[in-house]
């Protein structure tokens, strides 16, 4: 939905009184991001959550998520790229480029420290480090995130594998046991294989972690414990993953795997220690000193 102002104004004819009041607000806030939940939006508006969500089938989309994501597509200007931070523009030169990057990186990482719910992290700590396996699923851009997991992981001896297709996902986690863990990621957070294959792990007794940008999305729902990047790091989906939401990701799972390390102690540190004699005599191409 390429203008979401035009397709509202299309529209707005077939909707009821109090939907065309939900309208009116996003016409006029066309230019930014929805980032509340729906129980914020209909408090503001004054009108029910009911109405929120019928107003948004009423005008073609799945649900008050779609609706967010619409937002956000259409927020930016059509001659822009998606998914790159906003003080970049296409003029710069490289070092310009260059100092912006590195600014925005640094900043969203700062973001992500001080809104880190730190109960929750815990709790993802406490589910990897007595997990007798962890699924990992991430699709696209996220499976980037799910591999960099699954690598640490694995090289610190835990019982971990990665699915990065939806067929996978739905297969083996429909085979989890209970003291296992699913380990879902999602910037956006409505991945749709991704979050089945949590809610099936789910009814499986396994415990669900998820991992995205959106406490209020599908993932976030079906997980027992949710690992929430500031909100204004999401995707724009269908444009390749945002760089600024890679670097949060990251910065979340390098945490988690830090936590895990320190809390299971020793016996990760001989196992970090003979992957890597194994690694210095067996991956050794070129002959170096490693």
């Amino acid at each position: 939905m390429n203008n979401f102002v035009q397709h509202l104004q299309a529209n707005y004819s077939t909707l009821r009184k109090s939907e065309k009041k939900i309208a009116d607000y996003l016409q006029q806030h066309a230019q930014e991001r929805l980032d509340f939940s729906i129980t914020e939006l209909a408090k503001r508006l004054k009108v029910s959550e009911t109405t929120v969500s019928r107003f948004c089938r009423v005008i073609g989309l799945q649900g008050f998520q779609d609706l967010k994501l619409s937002m956000a597509a259409s927020s930016s200007p059509v001659d822009e790229f998606k998914n790159i931070p906003p003080a970049i523009h296409e003029g710069d030169a490289t070092p310009e480029i260059g100092r912006k990057l590195s600014e925005s990186l640094s900043g969203s990482i700062a973001k992500t420290q001080q809104s880190l719910n730190v109960e929750d992290m815990d709790n993802a700590i406490d589910a990897i480090a007595r997990a007798g396996q962890i699924y990992i699923y991430g699709i696209g851009g996220s499976a980037i995130i799910a591999h960099a997991a699954h690598h640490l992981f694995t090289k610190a001896g835990l019982n971990c594998v990665i699915y990065a297709d939806g067929y996978m996902q739905t297969v083996s986690a429909s085979m989890i046991k209970p003291k296992m863990v699913a380990f879902g990621v999602s910037n956006t957070g409505v991945t749709k294989h991704v979050v089945d294959a949590v809610k099936i792990a789910a009814k499986n007794g396994a415990t669900t972690i998820g991992l995205t940008s959106d406490r209020e999305s599908a993932l976030a729902r079906a997980a027992e414990i949710c690992l929430a990047t500031p909100l204004e790091y999401r995707d724009t989906p269908l444009y390749g993953g945002a760089i600024d939401a890679k670097v949060c990701q990251l910065y979340l799972v390098d945490l988690l795997y830090l936590g895990v390390l320190f809390k299971l102690g020793r016996p990760l540190k001989r196992n970090l220690e003979a992957t890597a004699a194994a690694l210095r005599t067996y991956y050794n191409p070129i002959g170096m000193q490693l």
